[in-house]
């Protein structure tokens, strides 16, 4: 019988070894994230986003245009501009709206998709171009780096991409 007591907590005490050793990485992660950013090292803009260039004030809302980012030789993805609407919770249910990329006081686009009320639920929308300067997109997604439509926390994050000869 002791002998069976024995194995047994021996195996409850591996399965909850090898339970800590899995969850301690997704625990740590905010830590090690934040001596990160104490310690000077800094995203690549490719994966940031980049720095907000100007903001647009509507309604309960903001919209922030950010400068264009252009990847460096050997990372992955093609030159965008990002557009984040913050915070999500206050957006009406449908976003259409002009949006002026380059600063040049007209717009270049007009960006419409839906905010869902389940902040999970993949997002779809549209960008049309107001110009020649940029591509219209229809039904663009969590695609890629460069080209996507996400909910991230209480924002609203689109990546429009722009034309390589820029």
């Amino acid at each position: 019988m002791r002998k069976r007591i024995l194995a047994v907590a021996g195996y409850v005490a591996a399965a909850l070894t090898l339970f800590v050793a899995l969850s301690v990485p997704f625990v740590l992660m905010g830590g090690i994230a934040k001596a990160f950013a104490q310690a000077g090292f800094n995203l690549a803009p490719v994966y940031s986003g980049g720095t907000v260039a100007r903001t647009i004030e509507r309604n309960g809302y903001r919209i922030q245009v950010y400068q264009p980012v252009r990847p460096r030789p050997f990372q992955n993805g093609e030159p965008f501009v990002q557009v984040a609407f913050v915070p999500a919770s206050a957006l009406p249910a449908q976003i259409c709206e002009e949006i002026d990329l380059d600063g040049y006081g007209r717009p270049d686009v007009r960006v419409s998709f839906a905010v869902p009320s389940n902040p999970q639920t993949p997002m779809r929308g549209d960008v049309q171009a107001l110009n020649d300067r940029y591509d219209t997109l229809t039904g663009i997604g969590a695609d890629s780096y460069s080209r996507f439509l996400a909910r991230t926390g209480d924002r609203i994050v689109l990546r429009i991409p722009l034309p390589r000869h820029d």
